[in-house]
């Protein structure tokens, strides 16, 4: 691996054709509006570009994707992957572009290194910002399509601008992409304060499955049963686990959600006073010093301990 500048960056993309964008399995708003976004800057340099098959876990980001899935039969000339931080974390069907992977554009500090190339910014708030960063090295004109993709990655992973990740330039980003026109405020109505009745049945659930195992951590769980009697579908899961910072004095929390195939997905979300992307290596995963996640098998009571062992030690240090 080697770590680059936007420079660079900018130079390989202007110089390749027949380009595959390869967003993080089950992408999230981040994963999904850069995919985009860069695929739609590159389009608009004249270039061959496509994302990688993935269909997205939630509704609301599949017109970010969908219709610029790589035709079968496509054999790229060049593969950027976006805020994918590992191999581990390529979709189904695409992990054999792991190691043909020319590009990475990713702000995860955890980012394995699997790339030729990483155009890497830990300390970025969203890859979203980093997208932009290099349309904009690029020459691309921000038109509105691009600026609501690339403002639904830097809003979405900022939690709307309030993640302590959140800095003086993803605000200047932000306040650039308004300017196109696209419907801002109607798109953050949509990312933030609607919520359908099971997504609220299934908020309810959670708080009842509230613990506090140490002072200043909240664990929440949620099982594959209790998402059926909610009625709730993928759509209603995006953030959950901001849920668990939301009692009072609490500086980390924890959820643990069980996935249709009978694993979990560990969640930790800190105030920043530990890592928790360090924390959720001792279970296979990743992430932010804010945010971090693993998906993992066994009795989530396990889980739990392993995590709070990890939370224990990072704690220690």
């Amino acid at each position: 691996m080697e770590l680059i500048n936007v420079q660079k960056a900018a130079g390989l993309l202007s110089a390749a054709n027949d380009i595959l964008v390869v967003p993080h399995v089950r992408p999230d708003g981040d994963a999904a509006g850069s995919a985009c976004a860069l695929c739609l800057g590159l389009r608009a340099l004249g270039k061959r570009a496509f994302i990688a098959v993935d269909p997205p876990s939630m509704k609301r980001y599949e017109k970010y994707m969908t219709p610029y899935f790589a035709p079968e039969g496509f054999v790229p000339g060049f593969v950027a992957a976006v805020d994918t931080p590992g191999p581990g974390q390529f979709p189904p069907g695409q992990e054999h572009w792991a190691e043909k992977t020319d590009l990475a554009v990713d702000h995860h500090g955890t980012n394995s290194g699997y790339a030729r190339y990483t155009y890497l910014e830990p300390d970025s708030a969203a890859t979203g910002e980093l997208a932009y960063l290099l349309l904009r090295e690029l020459g691309v004109v921000i038109a509105p399509e691009i600026a609501e993709a690339l403002y639904v990655a830097v809003a979405t992973d900022t939690n709307g601008f309030r993640t302590p990740g959140t800095t003086a330039r993803t605000l200047t980003i932000a306040g650039a992409l308004r300017q196109t026109g696209f419907d801002a405020a109607g798109l953050t109505r949509a990312l933030f304060e609607t919520k359908s009745p099971a997504r609220l049945r299934l908020e309810a659930a959670l708080y009842q499955t509230m613990d506090f195992p140490r002072p200043g951590v909240c664990v929440m769980t949620l099982p594959l049963d209790t998402v059926a009697a909610c009625g709730a579908t993928e759509d209603d899961m995006d953030k959950l686990s901001l849920l668990t910072v939301v009692p009072a004095g609490t500086r980390t929390g924890l959820l643990l959600r069980q996935l249709p195939d009978g694993s979990w997905k560990a969640s930790l979300r800190t105030d920043g006073s530990v890592h928790a992307g360090h924390v959720l290596q001792a279970i296979g995963g990743g992430g932010h010093a804010d945010a971090a996640g693993a998906v993992t098998n066994g009795p989530p009571e396990a889980i739990r301990t392993a995590v709070l062992a990890a939370l224990d030690g990072e704690q220690a240090k």
